[in-house]
């Protein structure tokens, strides 16, 4: 099948998974400003495209469009997944932040979660597409099967299909390796947020019917209108500093295992702090990275100075480039350091921020900090849409989620807008994942442990801001076998499916710039791609309650190995 082709056949999938309305954006957004027609809509759907040349302020509120069908409710349910991805056409989003809790899945709940789309099999033995089904998701883990008797740690393989489990299935424990996060000033301290992934139906599809795993030499190219959708979720029962009341809340799945690590389903009511909605457009072949917080996703004392949430790595070392030279600095544009409402007009300055230095880094609870990356257009924006929630239903939750940024065409010039775009909660250390540009190496997991270094594990983020260096581990015997890098550019053009991934021309910074990674393995933006062909994922799981520290800081390390595939 010819690229046009294939492009006409997602096109129809597209319009017939979303119906015709007032609201079905069948031509490219503009980025005008949000109404209150469209919040009152009872027939949203995600917006296809915008415009190109889109300024801030347009970027801005077509964010928020992909926000507000995001938080249609949908007709499917646990028994039937009928209407999975669509509004009922019966509630607005209004009606949808009238409450905490909704009777059914919300649009982005009822995607279809990465273990769907990219389930985990063995044997060629593929399950059917789930499309329009109940949730059914496939997944394995690791456990220790050795006896009390003191027999050898021998790891088994647990492949598990889990039916009867809530749309919202929190699978995942850690940023992307690197990191935990907790709210040490909460009811449950030890208790880490987790975190969900989800795709559309157009994901989903064409993942279903490939027949070789995405490579550099032959790259994925997904449909216009991908979507993919990644969420930050607190148990409502931990929660302290803030009122439980003013965030959406789901009832969800997760998992905790015991001290060999043999997981066991549980549920609880968990409140939404974040979401990343990123969408693949015409317009956009990049992707639109989108990202939303909720106004008390961080604690702040009288000064203003975040005093909740904190991070625990999993690596000891930091390094950059070799040879190195300190310090690394980040410049980055913004007006605002706070994501909230009722702060005055401030211009977007640049401000320069100095990155941890190279050498052992603690492993103890680091509070997060926020650069003032927040634009004044991104606030102005937001107040609108504030604003104008509140004037038609004054306490309605929706009302107390903010868009941080959005990222739509890739450059190397780090003094642009919103140019180390990262979400709080889902990108919260220095400088692995919040003030991120250039590479990682090893895919950013943290990296170790030889027999001559034991307790050297490693983060090594090349930055390509010190001229002529390489980019590799600063103990010689870690990069026995590996790939290294050979240019710091993350972001390539023009891609074309099945063929070989052109050379990156940019060195891109935040979501955009780390999702480059997965671009140049061929997977067109996705991490969740590396799950293609019954790779799946393994499900990450919280450590009981009654285990050890060292069991549970064991049980981490584990969980943070198994992200390699996020």
């Amino acid at each position: 099948m010819n690229k046009n082709l294939k492009k006409s056949t997602y096109l129809a999938i597209f319009l017939l998974l979303t119906s015709a309305s007032s609201y079905s954006h069948t031509t490219a957004d503009s980025g005008s400003a949000i109404t209150s027609a469209e919040l009152n809509s009872k027939q949203f759907n995600y917006p296809q495209d915008l415009k190109t040349g889109a300024s801030q302020t347009q970027l801005s509120n077509y964010a928020w469009r992909l926000f507000i069908a995001s938080m249609q409710q949908t007709s499917a349910s646990l028994s039937s997944g009928n209407g999975r991805g669509a509004s009922d056409k019966t509630h607005n989003f209004i009606d949808t932040g009238e409450s905490p809790i909704i009777s059914n899945p919300l649009v982005f709940e009822s995607l279809y979660h990465r273990t769907e789309a990219y389930p985990y099999y063995v044997d060629n033995n593929k399950p059917a597409s789930p499309i329009d089904q109940a949730p059914v998701y496939q997944t394995y883990y690791e456990a220790d099967n050795s006896e009390s008797s003191g027999k050898a740690t021998v790891k088994i393989k647990g492949e598990t299909t889990v039916t009867g489990a809530n749309y919202v299935y929190l699978d995942e424990t850690n940023q992307i390796s690197q990191n935990f996060l907790y709210y040490k000033k909460s009811n449950a301290p030890d208790f880490p947020v987790l975190f969900m992934a989800k795709v559309n139906a157009l994901e989903t599809d064409y993942a279903f019917h490939q027949t070789a795993k995405p490579s550099t030499e032959k790259s994925w190219d997904f449909p216009d209108q991908t979507l993919e959708i990644k969420t930050a979720w607190r148990r409502i029962s931990d929660i302290k500093k803030s009122d439980a009341h003013k965030y959406h809340h789901a009832k969800s799945s997760y998992w905790v295992a015991n001290s060999k690590g043999i997981p066991t389903l549980k549920e609880d009511t968990f409140a939404l702090i974040a979401i990343h909605i990123i969408q693949k457009t015409a317009n956009y072949p990049e992707f639109i990275f989108t990202t939303f917080e909720h106004i008390d996703a961080v604690t702040r004392d009288k000064n203003q100075t975040i005093v909740d949430p904190a991070y625990k790595t999993e690596y000891n070392q930091l390094a950059y480039q070799s040879p190195n030279s300190e310090p690394h600095t980040a410049t980055a544009n913004g007006a605002y350091y706070i994501n909230a409402p009722g702060q005055p007009d401030r211009k977007n300055k640049l401000s320069t921020y100095t990155l941890p230095p190279t050498g052992r880094i603690s492993q103890n609870y680091t509070t997060v900090v926020q650069p003032n990356t927040i634009i004044s257009e991104v606030n102005n924006v937001n107040n609108q849409v504030n604003t104008l929630i509140q004037s038609i239903d004054k306490n309605n939750i929706w009302a107390n989620y903010r868009l941080k940024g959005v990222q739509a065409v890739p450059t190397s010039d780090s003094d642009t807008s919103n140019f180390y775009l990262a979400n709080i909660v889902v990108e919260s250390s220095q400088p692995g994942v919040q003030l991120f540009s250039g590479v990682l190496l090893y895919g950013g997991v943290p990296y170790g442990g030889s027999p001559e270094n034991p307790d050297a594990v490693y983060l090594v983020n090349c930055r390509g801001d010190k001229g002529n260096s390489s980019c590799k581990f600063p103990i010689a015997s870690y990069n026995h076998g590996m790939t290294l890098p050979v240019t710091y550019n993350n972001v390539s053009l023009n891609v074309v499916g099945g063929s070989h991934v052109p050379t990156p021309q940019y060195n891109m910074g935040g979501c955009q710039g780390c999702h480059g990674a997965a671009q140049q393995a061929g997977r067109d933006f996705s991490f969740l791609a590396s799950g293609a062909l019954g790779a799946g994922k393994e499900l990450d799981s919280v450590p009981a309650a009654d285990l050890t520290a060292k069991q549970k800081a064991a049980h981490n390390k584990a969980m943070a190995k198994s992200a390699n595939s996020q």
